[in-house]
């Protein structure tokens, strides 16, 4: 079966399944919220959207294959999690998947085919034996007149004076002033040329101009917009930077696996903590916090980040939360979905001796702050 036709088919049930279901619910036969459901089966578009690609890879091949597994696999998770089946995480989810996926990468490296080294074709011309044909060949086009030929009783070609019509009166003189103009008197066919040649210039210069006017004037437009722009970002003080910039940062980086930050008591210092699989864990508790404001930014691709913070009332924290698909849980607050951002403090942030601003990215995964003690 084609595999277009299957998509279409797919993507229609789908669409047609939304329509019964809105007029089940006008009707009265069904009740619920739009909201509720959205936010229980977003991840059948994941689904959808992984069965395409493997669709596609069916149809005429490429590299799609294991873009429509990852897809599959996310949306089979977060579907499961909302409807209560299981409590997995996308973090076991990786662990669970990444020693099968490096078998199946090993596996294949070791089952694929050599590449044919096929011979380029020399860059030398060819020379094409085309076939005869009984067609005459026609006669060339007559020549155009000399136009430096003197034109005179005893001339050959044959000119008729026409009428001229008045060159054009604009400020560009592109052939030169009237002194430095040849005389052409007693050619009639010069006139006309030049006139049509200043006519055909002035209208090209006169584009040009007004293609430059236009140019530099929407330049202009932009500058003065980067530069109100800029303006307000720096009159702004609630600004994120996604990145410590401060030279005694301290900075944690991983590529596979989990990293653990609080084991034992420890000094509290800026800190970058950067991870690409598994997830990252920052336990505050047993951290000597110092007096004024500490950033701390964490960013992961694939992961869940949990950070647990102290109940102390002398410490304040600010949490600013981004995910694209996964659950957010900072404090008291939680939301689940897709393009998840949430900016929370606790009571009294302003007034408290000890603040910690605690800045969270991610791409997949789960983000969870908590007060422990």
């Amino acid at each position: 079966m084609n595999g277009q036709f299957l998509t279409r088919v797919m993507w229609g049930l789908f669409i047609v399944i939304i329509g019964i279901s809105l007029l089940l619910r006008q009707g009265g036969f069904l009740d619920f919220s739009i909201s509720d459901v959205i936010r229980v089966f977003w991840p059948v578009l994941l689904l959808l959207s992984g069965f395409q690609e493997l669709l596609k890879k069916r149809e005429r091949g490429g590299s799609s294959l294991w873009g429509g597994f990852v897809l599959i696999a996310i949306g089979f998770v977060f579907l499961g999690r909302n409807l209560n089946l299981f409590d997995w995480s996308v973090g076991d989810l990786v662990r669970s998947a990444l020693p099968f996926i490096i078998i199946i990468f090993g596996i294949r490296m070791i089952m694929k085919p050599k590449q044919k080294n096929e011979p380029t074709p020399p860059d030398d011309w060819k020379a094409y034996n085309y076939p005869p044909t009984d067609q005459p060949v026609p006669p060339a086009p007559p020549l155009h007149p000399d136009p430096t030929q003197k034109v005179g009783l005893d001339s050959k070609i044959n000119l008729k004076k026409e009428p001229v019509s008045p060159p054009l009166q604009t400020d560009a003189e592109p052939l030169g002033t009237e002194a430095e103009r040849p005389d052409n008197s007693g050619q009639a066919y010069a006139e006309p040329k030049n006139a049509f040649e200043r006519q055909y210039y002035n209208e090209k210069m006169e584009k040009w101009a007004r293609k430059a006017e236009r140019l530099r004037e929407r330049m202009e437009h932009r500058a003065h917009r980067a530069h109100r722009h800029h303006g307000r970002d720096s009159e702004r003080h609630d600004r994120v930077e996604w990145w410590n910039q401060d030279p005694d940062a301290q900075t944690r980086s991983g590529f596979i696996g989990d990293i653990y930050v609080g084991h034992d008591y420890w000094e509290l210092k800026p800190m970058n903590i950067s991870h690409f699989i598994g997830d990252t864990v920052l336990d505050l508790t047993k951290a000597q916090i110092p007096y004024g404001e500490t950033k701390i930014n964490i960013s992961s691709f694939i992961g869940d980040v949990k950070v647990f913070l102290p109940n102390d009332l002398e410490v304040g924290c600010n949490v600013v939360s981004s995910a694209f698909i996964g659950d957010v849980a900072v404090l008291d607050r939680k939301e689940g979905g897709v393009f998840k951002n949430m900016n929370v403090k606790t009571a009294y942030f302003q007034e408290t001796d000890k603040k910690i601003k605690l800045v969270v990215s991610t791409f997949i995964g789960d983000v969870r702050v908590t007060k422990v003690g």
